[in-house]
């Protein structure tokens, strides 16, 4: 039998995911912070939007990239004043298509690390290669224009971009994006932006790459209602891209994936005009939530962390506990029962990932948990 063209490995998060999930259905008390899933209920104008299209028999095909209200409710809700408006089941699916339109065999992309787990398969799905571009501690592993341009090359035609970062909580800074703006016309490079944590920032605004009108002939910007609204898996993501790109991934989507759900479309519609009272909630509560677990985790010896600016991560090193990040998280699991995701899978390791996305109580716990497993760790090599 002749050898497959290509085989991507699983997202190594969303197995870690999958198999903590059947460890606590099987009746094992753990913990877990490792999904990037926003534990509040999703506004209930979502919830009554999907009845009601039940109701009316609203299940069937819809535009391949969205309605034109959803469109139209999405460029005004993000201030998209150009560009073409798509929407997809998901962010990830419209990365992964810029990519697809964008590159061709043998391209590169920059891509600043730690990075989100499933961006180095799409870009070897399309055939083209990552070239990372590893961040600093000292910097909350940002990559600069600097570090940019000394990984670039002539193959070099995207750089993609995390902001608010996953896995780190980074963000950004106008100052700091106008450079990397200023480098990617400077090379003449494309530039896809991820922002879909861009509700979760606590400290000052957020800034997008949108905001500088001069790269929006080549930039992609890609958020989604799964962070913003609770509503991973409804599946519902959006951007906006220049028309030559956009009408691209319009058409590839339309071959690869075909339409988004008729219900978490109608979920998307209701809930885009709630954006300010329910964000401010969602912030309020994270924004405590950090604060308690950066106290708790203060209180450890053996480890450091950056204070994060956005998202709902903590980046943990975990260098001083004498052990990979794979086997740590192994053994964290089996001891301590807390889950949390190692370093490795995002280009990363020495490190591991902590999603406060449980109630302040339980992250108290499990922080207390870590303390003890590394405290033990400690003693051992002591005696």
């Amino acid at each position: 039998m002749k050898a497959l063209h290509l085989v991507l490995p699983a997202s190594l998060t969303m197995a870690l995911d999958a198999k903590v999930k059947q460890m606590i259905a099987d009746g094992n008390p753990i913990i877990n912070l490792t999904a990037g899933q926003v534990d509040v209920p999703m506004p209930e104008a979502g919830k009554a939007a999907i009845v009601s299209a039940l109701n009316e028999d609203k299940t069937g095909y819809i535009p391949a990239t969205g309605s034109p209200a959803l469109q139209q409710a999405i460029r005004s809700s993000m201030f998209w004043q150009q560009g073409r408006v798509l929407v997809s089941a998901g962010a990830k699916p419209l990365v992964s298509a810029a990519i697809q339109v964008i590159c061709k065999a043998n391209d590169q992309v920059l891509l600043p690390t730690p990075c989100y787990t499933s961006f180095p398969p799409m870009i070897e799905a399309a055939g083209a290669e990552s070239v990372f571009v590893p961040g600093r501690f000292e910097n909350g592993f940002k990559a600069t224009a600097a570090e940019l341009l000394a990984a670039t090359t002539p193959s070099t035609k995207v750089i993609l971009l995390n902001n608010p970062v996953n896995p780190t909580g980074s963000v950004y800074s106008r100052a700091e994006l106008q450079a990397i703006a200023n480098f990617a016309m400077e090379k003449d490079l494309y530039v896809i932006a991820d922002e879909v944590y861009s509700s979760f920032v606590y400290n000052g605004s957020f800034c997008s790459l949108y905001d500088f009108p001069q790269i929006r002939d080549r930039l992609v910007v890609v958020n989604s209602t799964s962070k913003t609204f609770a509503m991973a898996g409804l599946r519902i993501g959006y951007c906006v891209a220049p028309e030559p790109i956009g009408a691209a991934m319009a058409g590839y989507l339309s071959h690869t994936l075909g339409c988004p759900c008729s219900l978490s479309e109608a979920a998307a519609l209701a809930v885009l005009h709630e954006e300010k009272t329910y964000v401010q909630e969602l912030q309020r509560i994270f924004s405590s939530r950090k604060k308690a677990v950066l106290s708790a985790l203060s209180k450890i010896d053996g480890i450091r962390f950056a204070e994060p600016d956005g998202a709902f991560y903590v980046w943990i090193d975990i260098a001083a506990a004498g052990m990979d990040d794979m086997r740590f998280c192994s053994e964290l699991l089996a001891s301590q029962k807390v889950a949390l995701t190692p370093g490795s899978a995002f280009q990363c390791p020495g490190y591991v990932r902590l999603a406060y996305t449980k109630e302040e109580e339980t992250l108290l716990e499990a922080i207390w948990r870590l303390g003890r497993f590394i405290q033990s760790k400690s003693s051992a090599d002591n005696s």
